[in-house]
């Protein structure tokens, strides 16, 4: 990135300035370029309040090996004291999202799949959202014609079409959920949630992505969790839309909220927040929707984050 955003998240930099960095992409057979220091430098100042703190799980308030981290749990602790809400904002499904909720003693709303299902600490739903069987029937059909495991998702029930592929078994070691084989996913398009591609082949990904957010344009949100899991949902479940809702079930306006994320489907959060806060190891265009940078999940980054630029913008009364 350019010289004066890397001297703003306070990193040692020598007097050239550094080249900007673009990303390029395939998009519909044209190559895209798109500049990250000028989207870093449109974004809106950093706010001067802060009452609400909206954060992403994995890769962000969890460790690599999915635990909360004692300096976060400190920071929680902390923030609670304040007085400021914490709520949590993930592609996970609820199922998997409570056992942490319950570890962290949140009494608020927080967001599955996205922000496609809004859900309290006893499992109850404020919202919940499905997609279209015209949505299901496009995005299964690219999956499937570009050999990506796809798996489809009803509330916290979890359907694949092979239980036992190696990324079924990590998932299910990581979430905790039990995978039910079905026959034919297309027989299972009532309900759905959200569908999850899944593919180590992380450049066809990222091009699947460009070209199904593109063909659903206004009918679902496309964005990558991971380098190699790509989550399909509603339109409205966004984490975007999820940060509206929460905050406004707390009387709290975005501007308000700061967010944690390191993926792309954070960026919809970011666009939305008054302070959007990036991991250390996220990718470069997630950085650049940020107006800060933290360190990673691996050296306390979340609880760095919270004390550095989220506790003096806190109103102490």
């Amino acid at each position: 990135m350019g010289k004066d955003w890397l001297a703003g998240y306070g990193f040692a930099i020598n007097d050239q300035p550094a080249p900007a960095k673009t990303l390029t992409g395939v998009f519909t057979g044209a190559l895209m370029s798109v500049d990250l220091d000028a989207i870093h430098a449109a974004l809106p100042p950093l706010p001067q309040t802060i009452r609400m703190v909206v954060s992403d799980m994995d890769g962000t308030l969890l460790t690599p090996d999915k635990t909360i981290a004692p300096s976060t749990l400190a920071m929680v602790r902390v923030l609670q004291e304040r007085g400021i809400p914490l709520c949590l904002a993930s592609a996970r499904p609820p199922a998997a999202m409570l056992p942490y909720i319950e570890q962290l003693g949140l009494t608020g709303q927080n967001a599955g799949f996205n922000g496609g299902i809004i859900f309290k600490p006893d499992g109850t739903t404020s919202v919940s959202r499905v997609l279209s069987q015209d949505v299901l029937s496009i995005v299964h059909d690219m999956l499937h014609l570009h050999g990506i495991e796809t798996w489809f998702l009803r509330q916290s029930y979890w359907m694949v079409q092979d239980a036992y592929t190696p990324f079924v078994q990590h998932e299910q070691g990581i979430t905790g959920l039990t995978p039910h084989q079905v026959p034919d996913l297309r027989k299972e398009f009532e309900g759905i949630g959200k569908v999850m591609g899944v593919s180590s082949d992380t450049s066809l990904l990222q091009d699947v992505e460009t070209e199904l957010g593109a063909m659903l344009h206004g009918d679902a949100s496309v964005r990558r969790s991971s380098d190699i899991l790509l989550d399909v949902t509603p339109a409205l479940a966004n984490k975007g839309e999820a940060v509206c809702e929460l905050a406004r079930a707390h009387g709290i306006a975005p501007h308000e909220v700061a967010c944690l994320g390191d993926a792309h489907n954070d960026l919809p959060m970011f666009s939305v927040a008054g302070l959007g806060i990036a991991m250390g190891q996220a990718e470069d265009d997630v950085k650049a929707a940020a107006q800060v940078l933290t360190d990673t999940n691996e050296r306390d980054g979340w609880a760095k984050a919270v004390e550095r630029y989220i506790l003096p913008r806190v109103f102490n009364p």
